[in-house]
């Protein structure tokens, strides 16, 4: 019996000894999942990490005093995060091979490093950049750099425009151990300083020897003066487009104006204009995201502006002394502007005319608004907005023509309008159109050869439509301009409001072919003739049917006596003013004849040499243009005077 136990028990052992083999012989594979097979850092070093997951015990070899580890082993079937530490590089470019053993299998992760190649010497030292940012300095708008083309340069001097020099900070790429300034350490991009006085930088060799770089920072001596309105967009890029907004900021320094609020916010900016978009200088829109920060020195606050380019006007003053024109005339609205120069994405882009964005609001063209899906004919006979211009056809989706003066006639607000008002404010002006050509055969074209077919209008009717003071006071402005834009028409605004009269204004866009000189009427007895008309050339706006009526001449006549000493007397002086304030500027902006870029920005073309282009007078130096433009002016308004006083 015992033998039998003892035979049993063998077997048994046998047995078991067996099963330990088979479980050898089916091992699973060895799994070892790093999150990562390289990792690459900078010279200075630094903490980085990664994981690690085996379904066996692992270990890890390969760690230095220059790359330590915050653990060299772990358990299985346990995900860990492995912290490296690698000391700073002096030298080439390293990599630490760090083998993860599990079981008999391995795998490396490669940890590469650049190397600083710190100078051993001073005379191995060297410094790549040196510069003045507006990423670190809040009132530098345009990089200041000393080192050009590879050389250091240390005698700079800002451009354009004055800033505080007492507390700027430096940024440089070197590669120097370290930099000091009156034995103070420095810190790229970080460390302020005082830059009224000459400073020197002393940058250090591994050897600790050293090279002493001189840095002199002027500020610009020729500046004009003006506030500066900065641009910035998000992804620098420059604005190409008058559909698309680009997403930006804006700043503006007021240049030790002590009037003048200093603001910054979020801006969109894109390309705006018709042909004024395909000249050099570019004219832009902005609508702001804060409508509290568009409070531009001393204009009621706004979302929506524009930023006036006068790129054809050797003078700028031309929409500005419009403007001022309507604001004497007593015009319901016109827009409010400042002269400002424009920096866009660290590019100083010169003078320009900040001005109100003519918009349906309270504070701007002052009528109700009104759906675009509204159709109560009790509700669309307001909130119109509307400008005739002959870009009618460019890109707009909402105009029309009236059938007897064919007005290119585009709606601006409502946006969008619907059927119900289209026919709305197409059926109100062919209404008005019958009464101002009151027989006119229907079908037939108002130019010259016909024009005696018109008739001779009657206030009494035509009155109930339009605001006839708004169409003698917008009348006055254009003549004594000598708009010819508006003849073609361009840029010729009307509105109405809720139950209201037709009133027509606001004004804009007097940069060309403006204050000429000319001895001869505008609109006050212009009609096409049959070639204009048929090319859709020109157009009338109205006048010289209205002044076939005796009572809106006299009330023309009337309103011009009223007004005649403050046009003769006041707007010079308000030329002279302006131009005081932007003088500087101006000679800034353009690159006159026999100057080179370095006298200016913007450059005359060959025709603009020979002929003075479209207002005669980008030849002359901006101070004779201005003198030019006020002696016309007042030759105007002169012979206006002796042209009315014989009505």
């Amino acid at each position: 019996m015992k033998r039998i136990v003892l035979l049993f028990s063998l077997f048994i052992l046998l047995l078991d000894m067996g099963c330990v083999k088979n479980k050898d012989l089916y091992r699973p594979p060895v799994s070892i999942v790093l999150s990562t097979a390289t990792i690459e850092m900078d010279h200075a070093g630094g903490k980085t990490s990664f994981t690690i997951k085996s379904n066996y015990p692992w270990k890890i070899k390969g760690s230095t005093p220059d790359c330590t580890l915050s653990a060299l082993s772990g358990s299985k079937d346990q995900e860990q995060t492995v912290q490296i530490t690698v000391a700073e590089n002096f030298d080439e470019e390293r990599i630490f091979n760090l083998t993860i053993e599990a079981d008999k299998e391995q795998k490396i992760l490669a940890v590469k490093q650049k190397g600083k190649n710190y100078a051993k010497s001073a005379a191995d030292i060297q410094i790549t950049s040196f510069d003045i940012l507006p990423l670190h300095n809040q009132n530098i708008h345009i990089p200041i750099s000393f080192v050009k083309n590879g050389q250091f340069a240390g005698d700079q001097q800002i451009s354009y425009y004055q800033t505080d020099l007492t507390n700027l900070i430096s940024s440089w790429t070197s590669n120097a151990v370290k930099v000091t300034l009156k034995n103070v350490v420095q810190s790229s991009g970080e460390t302020t300083n005082n830059y009224n006085n000459d400073l020197i930088f002393r940058f250090y060799a591994q050897d600790n020897s050293y090279k002493d770089y001189t840095i002199k920072l002027k500020n610009a001596e020729n500046a004009s003066g003006l506030p500066l309105l900065v641009l910035n967009t998000d992804d620098g890029k420059d604005i190409t487009s008058k559909e698309i907004w680009s997403m930006g900021n804006f700043k503006l320094d007021p240049q030790n104006n002590k009037q003048v609020v200093a603001l910054t916010g979020i801006t969109e900016i894109k390309g705006r204009g018709n042909s004024t978009w395909g000249l050099p200088k570019k004219p832009y829109a902005l609508k702001l995201q804060d409508k509290s920060t568009g409070t531009f020195m001393g204009m009621k606050a706004h979302k929506r502006w524009v930023l006036l380019a006068n790129h054809a006007d050797k003078t700028s003053l031309r929409n500005r002394v419009a403007f001022e024109l309507g604001k004497k005339l007593g015009l319901a609205w016109t827009p409010d502007s400042r002269f400002v120069e424009v920096i866009l994405n660290g590019k100083f882009l010169g003078n320009y005319l900040l001005t109100e964005q003519i918009k349906i609001d309270s504070k701007r063209v002052n009528i109700e608004e009104v759906d675009n899906k509204e159709t109560d004919v009790n509700k669309i006979t307001g909130g119109w907005l509307m400008e005739i211009d002959r870009y009618y056809s460019n890109g707009e989706t909402r105009y029309f023509r009236p059938e007897l003066s064919q007005l290119p006639i585009i709606v601006k607000e409502p946006e969008d309008a619907n059927s119900a008002q289209m026919n709305y404010i197409n059926t109100y002006f062919n209404t008005l159109e019958q009464l101002i050509y009151p027989t006119l055969p229907k079908g037939t074209p108002y130019h010259k050869g016909n024009t005696p077919l018109a008739g001779i209008p009657d206030s009494a009717e035509y009155g109930k439509y339009i605001d006839i003071n708004s169409f003698i006071n917008y009348w006055l402005v254009q003549e004594l301009t000598e708009n010819r834009d508006s003849r073609l028409p361009g840029s010729v605004y009307m509105y109405k409001g809720t139950n209201k009269k037709l009133s027509i204004g606001p004004l804009w866009d007097f940069d060309q072919t403006t204050f000429t000189g000319s001895s001869s009427w505008l609109h006050y007895d212009y009609t096409p003739s049959a070639n204009e008309y048929t090319a859709l050339e020109y157009r009338s706006l109205y006048y010289s049917q209205l002044f076939k009526d005796p009572k809106f001449k006299s009330k023309a006549k009337e309103r011009w006596k009223e007004i005649y000493p403050t046009l003769l007397n006041d707007i010079p002086l308000f030329i002279d003013r302006e131009y005081n304030l932007i003088g500087k500027s101006l000679d800034l902006n353009w690159i006159d004849i026999g100057e080179n870029n370095t006298q200016g920005i913007w450059a005359l073309t060959n025709e603009e040499m020979s002929s003075g282009g479209r207002n005669h007078d980008k030849n002359l130096k901006s101070k004779d243009a201005v003198d030019r433009l006020k002696s016309f002016y007042i030759r105007r308004v002169n012979w206006m005077n002796t042209e009315i006083n014989k009505w």
